[in-house]
């Protein structure tokens, strides 16, 4: 049981939170103004004060807690920049898209050097609706500019190289050696998976340290086709060779750096576009314009399933062909066709695609 004006616990952030109304969600003639006193398993309220819990939190007992497995989002496909006109309008935006990722934990938000926001979303009409929301609700004084396709990168071969520092730094020589492993892995979604197969004793545990994080902040940044993030990477530490003096963690996260920058140029950079899947429905006598229009959108038709007078279309097909797509299908249907678009994987872009980012 949950009463107004408690305290909840909230197990997934070790946090405890205020609940200082309860609101159903739907008034009834008994109680008009929707304000209730408790809530008991199974009820369905809104929640007013909560400061730390988000959508995908679990609340319980702080004498009894349980913590419920979370909602996994899939990544974002697709961002947006925001400029804020003015030093007052950027505060506003800041704390206005704060509150919009409690209540979306699908949006994110990104602040780049040139002072622009990037929004990153689930698809086109998901930034469409939290763009009109930051102008409509909160009515704020700011820029949009065109979305854009959130690329990924990786590699299309395995290699091994060996990173070296060996400069002279503050009148101290400093020397590492590293060699590592880079091979394309699909079970690797965000990043990349880290390998140890050094020796027990191949290096000091600050070098061993310094060589791990310098690999993860590596795979946290991006690659060499235009700085997309990395994704599907595994990465082998194999041996690595220090000296008497001068090695120590900042020779090895330079040494580290150095090979695995020449394994993402080594290994064939890979540009990888986000592929959405497509699901139609439509009245049969337009099928046939259907998936005309999306073979000319570079889809894979998946199948075709009819049910009565309408037509059931699964189809795959990349993110960047489908911008403006609602406006296209309600064109090709005379406004009576639906669809819903979701993302579902990546999968490497064209080479016409490739081209716009070599200079």
């Amino acid at each position: 049981q949950i009463t107004a004006n408690s305290r909840i616990y909230n197990p997934g952030k070790d946090k405890k939170d205020n609940v200082a109304q309860l609101w159903q969600i739907y008034a009834t003639r008994k109680d008009p103004q929707g304000k209730i006193d408790s809530v008991q398993t199974g009820d369905i309220v809104g929640i007013v004060g909560l400061r730390h819990t988000i959508t995908g939190d679990t609340i319980c007992d702080a004498s009894d807690p349980i913590l419920l497995e979370s909602i996994e989002f899939p990544e974002t496909v697709i961002s947006m920049a925001i400029e804020p006109e003015n030093t007052t309008e950027r505060d506003k935006l800041e704390d206005t898209l704060e509150m919009l990722m409690r209540q979306d934990p699908t949006l994110e938000v990104f602040h780049g050097d040139t002072g622009q926001t990037l929004l990153r979303g689930m698809g086109e009409l998901h930034l469409e609706v939290v763009k009109n929301r930051l102008l409509r609700e909160f009515k704020l004084n700011v820029r949009f500019h065109k979305p854009q396709v959130s690329y990924r990168e990786t590699i299309a071969n395995k290699v091994e190289v060996t990173g070296e520092c060996n400069r002279l730094m503050n009148g101290v020589q400093k020397y590492a050696r590293i060699t590592i492993r880079m091979e394309p892995n699909e079970d690797v979604t965000h990043g990349l998976a880290v390998v140890n197969q050094l020796a027990p004793d191949a290096l000091p545990a600050d070098c061993l340290e310094a060589t791990f994080d310098q690999l993860r902040n590596c795979g946290s940044g991006g690659g060499v086709i235009a700085g997309f993030p990395l994704m599907r990477l595994k990465v082998t530490v194999l041996d690595a060779e220090i000296a008497e003096e001068g090695s120590d963690d900042v020779a090895f996260r330079i040494a580290t750096k150095d090979a695995f920058d020449r394994c993402l140029q080594a290994g064939k950079p890979v540009l990888l576009e986000p592929i959405m899947r497509l699901s139609i429905t439509t009245p049969a006598d337009y099928l046939g314009d259907f998936v005309g229009d999306l073979q000319q959108r570079r889809a894979m038709i998946v199948s075709t399933e009819a049910h009565g007078d309408r037509t059931e279309i699964e189809a795959h097909a990349p993110l960047k062909e489908l911008f403006g797509y609602s406006s296209a299908m309600r064109s090709l249907s005379q406004g009576r066709a639906g669809c819903s678009i979701a993302p579902l994987n990546y999968m490497p872009a064209p080479e016409e695609d490739l081209s716009e980012f070599r200079f």
